[in-house]
């Protein structure tokens, strides 16, 4: 039973010290920068409002270790801290700006930048006005309001004298006077040129002034008046501006990076109470002064919209009536019922009283509750506004019109741009080559081992086949030298074939045709026929001579054919014409003859070719 008991205990123990995450995924970190360094607080989302739960701050002026301090001094108080945060600065500039661009349908967000970038000229500069080295090293403790006033008087009495005295900067006079140390005056000069906007190069947040139509919120700001609206993009819409340096806003991103933090957005330090403002009064006009170490922002709007923002530099020494009333409207008194005050260190009870009295109007104070948690040494609890308005804000529990933000990086291109960069094609054509590369020595190795392998295979053929070879090379010389021996004997015997044949069908028939031919021809002649010339053919005679009449070339025809049978040759064309040439011996005779004589295919009636050779000879005789 002891045991048990003392096993329970120990439990117990255990459980004690195990802490359970506090904040889900609906967890945010606010940082917040200036001249007193960086300070952050932990926020948790509920369903509609966003409750501070934790508060740090580190006086590092390097941004890094600023962050990773603030994250460790959480971690400490909390097991589990949200990576998701949002940084309030005074590096920022706010504005109001009159843009002929619609809400409901706005230009491109390179469009917007350019034409909020001509509109908004100058204005970064004035914001730098702000980051003087007096108030500066008042924000940071190192000098008093009573001390700065007194090297503000020496430095004004130097000023009127010749020679060096004249040209004394505020902080050497400080040093000088032992207000400060020379490492003091260092970091402050560090911090200041880290706060400070120099480039150009200004990214823009803007958001839309919200329609005040109180149905909105029942309707979804569904009205008429949209479908009017939505064609009017040449009119003048108000916009409230937020804009931020690149240089600047790089390098908070990276810092926060480094500490494994993911950076959203960017909120101006100016105005950032006006937003707290709303969720602790819905009236119909608003009016908030901010007092800032060395500026005033008077901020006025309605319920839903920041409509007015107006910064003015202050003094130096202690806040004077004088310096609120020239940055309050003459007629505040019938913009709004209340005029708010916001100073984070001081109440600022008789200044009030007086505002009150002269503008006659209400002033309260804006002030913040002390939490149920502890806060840093000389923290004070108005300074939690700023941070509450803002999550709220980010978080979308308030009107969105009473802030803008500038995004803390830029929107990352589709895919298809980010594939089209040089960088990424380099890579990507990288990659290929080395895929291709790699691929291919794979396939060169395999190979290379499939080759040995079969060069190994074809070898042992060789070998196998070489004797076999060599054999048939044997065989084969000899059976070639015997394939061209046949050859030689079958051109031999074609050549006695052709030779044989020329003798059978044109020796031996001329030998014995010819003389019969001869003897025909010449039994054939008549005395009226001069033979001139016999031409002996293969398969024919051509016969060409004289005849004094056609009827004798007629009769030699005739006879001619006759004595030709028995040789089978028989007579087939046969052509008279008149003669205009004497023979080669001088005689003229009247007709020429050309007898073509061809061989007998069939035998033919004597009766059949006498009548065919008178028939031929009348015809000629008529066409005489």
């Amino acid at each position: 039973m002891s045991n048990s008991a003392t096993s329970l205990a120990s439990l117990k123990e255990k459980l004690s010290h195990f802490k359970l995450p506090e904040l889900s995924s609906s967890g945010l970190l606010v940082f917040q920068s200036g001249s007193f360094g960086l300070r952050a607080a932990l926020f948790k989302a509920d369903k509609d409002y966003a409750s501070i739960k934790a508060i740090a701050e580190s006086r590092q002026v390097d941004f890094t270790r600023a962050i990773a301090e603030i994250h460790q001094t959480l971690i400490k108080q909390h097991s589990s801290i949200p990576r998701r945060c949002i940084l309030i600065s005074p590096s920022l500039l706010i504005s109001t700006l009159s843009l002929p661009v619609s809400p409901l349908k706005p230009k491109a967000n390179s469009d917007m930048q350019e034409l909020i970038r001509w509109e908004i000229e100058g204005a970064t500069a004035d914001d730098n006005k702000q980051w003087l080295i007096g108030s500066m090293l008042v924000e940071r403790g190192y000098l008093t309001s009573s001390q700065r006033e007194e090297i503000v008087t020496e430095l004004e009495l130097r000023q009127n004298q010749d020679g060096e005295a004249a040209m004394t900067r505020f902080g050497d006079l400080a040093v000088e006077l032992e207000y400060l140390t020379t490492a003091q005056l260092q970091e402050c000069f560090t911090l200041q040129n880290k706060l400070i906007e120099l480039d150009q190069d200004t990214t823009f947040g803007y958001q839309a002034e919200l329609t005040e139509n109180p149905l909105d919120s029942q309707f979804s700001g569904l009205s008429d008046d949209v479908l009017s609206t939505n064609n009017d993009n040449q009119s003048e819409h108000q916009w409230l501006i937020a804009g931020l340096g690149r240089a600047i806003r790089n390098r908070w991103y990276g810092a926060f990076e480094l500490n494994g933090l993911k950076l959203a957005r960017f909120y101006p330090d100016n105005g950032a109470s006006y937003a707290a403002l709303g969720l602790r009064t819905d009236e119909e006009n608003q009016c908030l002064i901010e007092v800032h170490p060395s500026h005033l922002v008077f901020l006025s709007g309605s319920p839903r919209n920041l409509k007015i923002v107006k910064t003015k530099a202050r003094h130096d020494g202690n806040l004077t009536l004088d310096e609120v009333l020239a940055i309050c409207p003459d007629n505040i008194a019938n913009i709004s019922d209340n005029l708010y005050l916001y100073s984070p260190d001081d109440t600022l009870d008789e200044l009030s009283f007086a505002l009150a009295e002269h503008l006659n109007i209400e002033v309260r104070a804006l002030v913040q509750a002390q939490p149920n948690f502890s806060l840093p040494e000389g923290f004070s609890s108005n300074r939690l506004l700023p941070f509450i308005g803002i999550a709220n804000h980010y978080l979308k529990f308030s009107e969105q019109g009473r802030a803008c933000s500038v995004a803390a990086k830029d929107k990352e291109p589709p895919l298809w741009q980010k594939m089209l960069q040089p960088k990424a094609l380099m890579a990507m054509a990288a990659s290929i080559v080395l895929v291709v590369a790699v691929g291919f020595i794979i396939w060169m190795q395999m190979n290379l081992a499939t080759q040995e392998q079969r060069l190994v295979e074809l070898k042992t053929r060789w070998e196998t086949e070489s004797k076999v070879k060599q054999q048939y090379g044997k065989v084969a010389a000899e059976y070639k030298k015997l394939a061209t021996n046949i050859e030689h004997i079958k051109t031999e015997i074609a050549l006695n074939k052709k030779l044989n044949n020329y003798i059978s069908s044109q020796l031996l028939p001329g030998a014995t045709n010819v003389p019969g031919a001869l003897s025909a021809i010449a039994n054939a002649i008549n005395q009226g026929v001069l033979i001139e010339q016999v031409t002996m053919q293969l398969d024919g005679i051509i016969i060409d001579g004289r005849a004094l009449k056609t009827r004798n070339a007629s009769q030699f025809a005739r006879q001619l054919n006759e004595n030709l049978k028995p040789w089978n040759f028989q007579v087939g064309d046969t052509h008279s014409s008149a003669a205009k040439e004497e023979t080669a011996d001088g005689v003229f005779i009247d007709y020429k003859m050309h007898i073509e004589v061809g061989r007998r295919y069939f035998v033919e009636e004597k009766n059949q070719v006498s009548n065919s050779s008178a028939k031929n000879s009348n015809n000629k005789e008529q066409g005489q």
